[in-house]
């Protein structure tokens, strides 16, 4: 009886304490719960951070969406680490970071009106601002809360440990009363209560610490152990996902990183990481070191004529090519566009520099396959010298930038070291391109007319008009000293529509026999669209496209067979003529003239002169004509000077003739006068009166 009395003591003794351990670890649980939240608190506001930045890098739909979700998700957790946060001392802090985060919510939102209003500017301000600010605080408070929860849950953890020790201490202490009962008592307690608690305990800290490979065995049993268990395998998984989740968050973090100091095409540096390695360069200057500015030529062409998917193509394929040499390259960097930078460690002596831009120029020089077509870019390469031509990144920049312009203007395929006089010249070359930009739109180049006169018998047939610019300071300027320039700054199309809208004007009481010639650039006839806008002036002014011819020269023919020949044919097919310029001064083949259907040829002036009887001139012009004939195409001899000239063509069968001996190009007001004067009004026609000749 006794001895039922004690056993039931002890049983309710062990029962008790195992009542006082589930309580203590029920404490513990609720606390890691709160540290769960915590983190789980500050891995949201890093990834809402993250989100921030990426909306004003990206500026797009799925940046707004992802900050909106951050966001939401955040407002959700805090609100579970309120629910889970009972009265007491932490209480306030919780409810103090609530706050917060409605006041964070409030700029968050200011900063995306700022940045969908276009202030770009303000809300990257407001970002490292006010809102840096409040993440900081924000993220301390979850620090803090987090070691608060993380130290009651040591302190739960402990006592629940301390519990079952006890609870061990006592019911090994009482089985002395007997030998048989303690051992057995001993062992089962200490198999099936002592240690899987003490077992749960270390998990429950270990868990608490940040670790989640925590080994959990018991959760097959069906008393309150194996729910401990079972609750702690749950807690351990929701841990092990909060941790992928933050590694997820660090990852992003990263990549957020590297999209601000890398291109995204090409994935080389972009001009920030370009200048931050500058300037550690620059920070030392007993170590010299070369930086090269690169400018693709023919690369616009590229993306004019297969599309700007083939030009990103070709720009990865450089990149690609950059990479794979960067031992001898240093560091490569994309500015921007088709501008590309380098530098690398070097001495003073030019020659090492030389060596890297000649490779430079081999590695970009290869031939690059498209999907259906192969193309070939050149480059134009500066380089400036540490510390010899600068000692700060963007003193190097400017010098180089400088020398590089000058490799443009001094043709593709070339390299330039920066000099100082170089900035003289493109000082002088950047005024003559203002002054181009603003006589194109001031009116003040205009066209002169040249006439065009029939070999036979000196009739006047048309005109060929020339560029010239009065300049309000230097008066006449011929073409060769501006047509380059606004060639090269893209506004020779533009100058084109405006002299054929003038010469519309000019024309349209003149007799409609005759004809007028214009010149178009190879850069022009790369335009799809050039064709269209030509005989939308002509429409718009009633002149019929059969009184325009327009003359391209040789080296129209091999810049862009496919593009120039898209173009020409367009033209033709609404009755413009098409007369190749300059002809056997450039690289024109007989496959050309077949290719292209051309409707003349015009010889160069350079072989009539001394074109006397036996003479190689005589030879060469009369095999031009002959040629011609057989291609059923009409002949125009320039630079036609002297009578003899004029008699030589006349009996070798040329059709066309201008040249000073007929007149030099002349205003509108004088081709008018001529046409209405008659013979008298042209030095080398017959004394019978000129007539308009009927073609």
């Amino acid at each position: 009886m006794l001895g039922a009395a004690l056993f039931f003591a002890v049983a309710a003794l062990v029962v008790g304490g195992m009542h006082q351990t589930s309580v203590a670890m029920e404490q513990n649980l609720e606390d890691i719960r709160r540290v769960s939240a915590v983190m789980e608190v500050a891995d949201l506001i890093s990834e809402n951070r993250v989100a921030q930045a990426s909306l004003l890098l990206e500026d797009g739909q799925a940046a707004r969406a992802l900050l909106a979700k951050r966001t939401g998700a955040l407002t959700v957790e805090l609100a579970r680490l309120c629910a889970l946060t009972p009265p007491g001392p932490l209480r306030p802090m919780v409810d103090a970071m609530e706050k917060d985060w409605d006041s964070y919510q409030k700029a968050q939102q200011r900063m995306i009106a700022m940045d969908g209003d276009g202030h770009a500017a303000d809300a990257l301000a407001l970002f490292r601002g006010e809102l840096q600010k409040k993440y900081l605080d924000f993220d301390r408070q979850a620090d803090f809360l987090a070691g608060q929860f993380r130290a009651n849950a040591d302190r739960s953890g402990q006592m629940a440990t301390g519990v079952a020790h006890f609870v061990a201490v006592f019911v090994l202490s009482f089985s002395a009363v007997g030998f048989l009962a303690r051992f057995l008592v001993q062992i089962f307690i200490h198999r099936r209560v002592v240690r899987p608690l003490v077992d749960i305990t270390k998990s429950l800290t270990a868990l608490a610490s940040g670790k989640t490979d925590v080994v959990l065995v018991g959760g097959e049993r069906r008393d309150e152990i194996g729910a401990m268990v079972r609750a702690l395998d749950v807690f351990r998984a929701q841990a092990r996902l909060i941790e992928a989740e933050h590694e997820r968050t660090l990852e992003a973090q990263a990549r957020a990183e590297r999209l601000a100091r890398h291109d995204s095409l090409t994935g080389l540096p972009n001009r920030r990481f370009f200048t931050e390695v500058l300037g550690r360069i620059t920070a030392n200057a007993e170590h010299p070191a070369a930086v090269m500015m690169i400018d693709l030529d023919r690369f616009k062409p590229v993306n004019d004529i297969y599309g700007h998917d083939a030009g990103d193509l070709v720009l990865s394929e450089l990149a690609q090519r950059f990479i794979a040499h960067r031992d001898e390259l240093g560091t490569v960097a994309r500015l921007g566009g088709d501008e590309f930078a380098v530098v690398f460690p070097s001495s003073n002596d030019r020659s090492h520099a030389a060596r890297v831009a000649q490779l430079l120029s081999v590695i970009i020089s290869r031939p690059i396959q498209l999907e259906d077509a192969v193309v070939e870019v050149g480059a134009a390469i500066g380089i400036a010298l540490f510390p010899h031509d600068g000692t700060s990144p963007a003193a190097l920049l400017r010098a180089a930038d400088l020398a590089m312009y000058q490799a443009k203007t001094g043709g593709q395929g070339r390299y330039r070291f920066f000099d100082p006089s170089i900035e003289d010249n493109v000082q002088a070359r950047a005024a003559m391109h203002i002054d181009v930009r603003r006589a194109v739109v001031a009116g003040e180049i205009v066209p002169y007319y040249q006439p065009l006169v029939a070999i036979d018998g000196g009739g006047l047939v048309g005109f060929e008009v020339l560029a010239r610019w009065i300049h309000p300071d230097c008066g006449v300027v011929m073409p060769d000293a501006f047509i380059p320039v606004a060639d090269e700054i893209g506004v020779l199309t533009d100058l084109t529509y405006r002299l054929l809208e003038r010469v519309c004007r000019e024309i349209r009481e003149w007799p409609d026999t005759l004809t007028f010639s214009i010149n178009l650039a190879p850069s022009q006839l790369r335009d799809p669209q050039i064709a269209s806008r030509l005989i939308a002036i002509l429409d718009r002014y009633g002149i019929a496209p059969q009184r325009i011819e327009v003359e391209i020269t040789e080296n129209a023919l091999i810049t862009d067979f496919g593009a120039t020949k898209k173009v020409l044919s367009r033209l033709q097919k609404h009755g413009i003529r098409i007369a190749l310029d300059d002809f056997g001064t450039g690289y024109a083949s007989l496959n050309h003239l077949r290719e292209f259907k051309l409707d003349k040829i015009k010889i160069d002036r350079s072989f009539l002169r001394g074109l006397d009887r036996g003479s190689k001139n005589e030879g060469i012009v009369r095999a031009m004509i002959t040629l011609g004939k057989s291609l059923d195409l009409a002949i125009t001899a320039e630079g036609i000077e002297e009578m003899s000239q004029w008699a030589h063509l006349s009996e070798w069968g040329c059709d066309f003739g201008q040249g000073y001996l007929f007149g030099k190009g002349m205003p509108a007001g004088k081709a008018k006068a001529l046409i209405s004067t008659g013979a008298r009004g042209l030095k080398g026609a017959p004394r019978s009166p000129l007539r308009v000749a009927q073609l």
